[in-house]
């Protein structure tokens, strides 16, 4: 009865949010919100949320956003949003927004599993960004399509048992366990600090690829200030035992005949972006 406790959170927030309209008690230690104004998004989020819970025999808070009594015909429980992200929001005209917002959704099945779908609904508001009402009801529409991969440039392979693999694991074995120095495997001035809370128990690497080319044994006796871009993917032990792989573009630099980590790189390096580093 888990799925009850994730069906009964939105109710819980739209409650709170309710509870803030105007006319609701002012909080005499807040700064004074008077022309304040917001944009519709998270509204939007909330709006999703509460129709998508919503069952015949509970509105799950939707005059809230859509104030004309409109009803779900759902059963209770037979579909639960578990999570929603407004994804755009565009004006066509002063006072009124059209917001898309995906939302993961467990969808009851015939054999009463509950899998997980992508789902994109359309809603729209007027309004003056401190009071908003909506036009119409949530509305599925086609979710932005998925592209195709990109080509990365990590080229080479690279030996997790070698000089930049026991780096690389060293250092994430620091970074998401908690084991062993972090400063060890970081070059002097990078501002990195570990995961808090420790996420995993272990880390292995499971791939190690490079983007540079190193002649055999050359990776071995970097010189001091060469640069190295690599793809490690890691295989993260929770403490059940549980595994996630992760995915990590990092630039190591050599010092003193050793590889160091410079930075955790914010994207992947692909094929036609390699040559503007």
């Amino acid at each position: 009865m888990a799925w009850l406790v994730v069906l009964a959170s939105p109710l819980a927030t739209v409650g709170g949010l309710v509870a803030l309209r105007p006319g609701a008690a002012p909080n005499p230690g807040a700064p004074a919100a008077e022309g304040i104004q917001r944009g519709p998004e998270g509204w939007a989020e909330m709006y999703v949320r509460s129709w998508l819970s919503a069952s015949r025999d509970d509105t799950a808070g939707v005059a809230a956003f859509y104030p004309d009594g409109m009803r779900s015909e759902r059963e209770v429980g037979s579909q639960i949003p578990v999570a929603t992200a407004a994804v755009s929001a565009v004006s066509p005209e002063p006072g009124v927004w059209m917001v898309i917002v995906a939302a993961n959704l467990l969808t009851l099945q015939p054999d009463s599993t509950r899998p997980a779908k992508i789902t994109c609904e359309q809603v729209s508001f007027v309004g003056d960004g401190t009071s908003y009402a909506a036009t119409s009801l949530p509305t599925p529409v086609a979710c932005p399509a998925t592209a195709a991969q990109p080509l990365l440039a990590y080229g080479q392979s690279a030996d997790p048992a070698g000089p930049i693999g026991q780096s690389a694991i060293g250092f994430l074995t620091a970074y998401l366990a908690g084991q062993g120095q972090l400063d060890r495997y970081v070059s002097p001035g990078a501002s990195v600090a570990p995961v808090s809370p420790t996420p995993f128990a272990s880390v292995r690497l499971q791939d190690l690829r490079t983007h540079e080319t190193f002649e055999p044994g050359q990776a071995a006796r970097p010189l001091d200030g060469t640069l190295v871009h690599v793809l490690a993917r890691a295989r993260c032990f929770d403490a059940t035992g549980q595994s996630t792989l992760a995915d990590y573009p990092l630039t190591l630099s050599a010092r003193s005949g050793r590889w160091e980590l410079t930075r955790i790189d914010p994207v992947p390096l692909r094929e036609q972006s390699a040559g503007r580093r």
